[in-house]
């Protein structure tokens, strides 16, 4: 039976000359792809493919299948600044390939879903806050489940990336976060997102705490260590 489903973009690649193979995250089937035949000679057809859009599309799904076709593509929500803002639209191409990378059930789960939208509806409205892709992964790893065991109040213990746990040691390796990575991260995750207007961090503390959160998620959700690369184009745009 046709039926519309709506999801975030994650991912296109080419399929021929005119189509592509869609990959959305929905809210009824989780991550799942899409053959699209047609879209790229279709007028604004290509300028719908692009990170933290929205899309709606028809298709006569089948749970059965890890590829069905879709058709009538189209914008389900309108940007307010995602694609005019430049520095926006630069972390909103980095976190679409966490996500891409990470949300690999093809299965619902209406809080993640939820979650997501509701920090992606936030971003595009409201004013632009540098720390947000941070605080964005510190999000995405209590979604993911592999939230770190720690106790309130002991700022002196550490995160180990591996264990997944905070801990005592006097010398620390690359294994695990520095202790300003550390301090900072147990703020984030019990913060709300205006919260982030009032925390200021040095350059050295916000790009070391990017390449912590990056190294902890590939590790605790299995991805291949230095596979997630797009963070590097944020030190073009992000300068303090």
């Amino acid at each position: 039976m046709q039926q519309t489903i709506t999801g975030l973009y994650l991912n296109h690649t080419n399929y021929g000359e005119t189509s592509v193979i869609l990959k959305l995250y929905t809210l009824q089937y989780g991550t799942t792809s899409f053959i699209v035949k047609g879209i790229k000679k279709k007028k604004g057809g290509g300028a719908l493919l692009q990170p933290f859009h929205y899309l709606e599309l028809s298709s006569n799904f089948r749970t059965d299948k890890d590829l069905n076709f879709g058709n009538r593509v189209r914008l389900s929500k309108a940007s307010y600044s995602i694609t005019s803002d430049i520095r926006k639209g630069t972390v909103a191409i980095f976190l679409t390939e966490v996500l891409n990378k990470t949300l690999r059930e093809s299965a619902p789960n209406e809080e993640a879903y939820k979650s997501i939208e509701s920090l992606i509806n936030y971003y595009d409205e409201e004013d632009f806050v540098p720390l947000f892709h941070h605080f964005f992964l510190v999000q995405l790893i209590k979604l993911l489940g592999v939230t770190p065991h720690f106790k309130q109040g002991l700022t002196q213990e550490l995160l180990h990336i591996q264990k997944g746990v905070f801990e005592y040691n006097s010398q620390p390796d690359r294994e695990y976060f520095s202790s300003q990575s550390s301090r900072v991260f147990k703020e984030l995750i019990g913060m709300k997102f205006d919260g982030l207007k009032n925390l200021n961090l040095t350059k050295i503390t916000k790009t070391e705490l990017l390449k912590n959160l990056i190294t902890y998620i590939e590790v605790q959700t299995e991805i291949k260590r230095g596979s997630i690369k797009s963070y590097k184009i944020l030190e073009t745009i992000f300068h303090d």
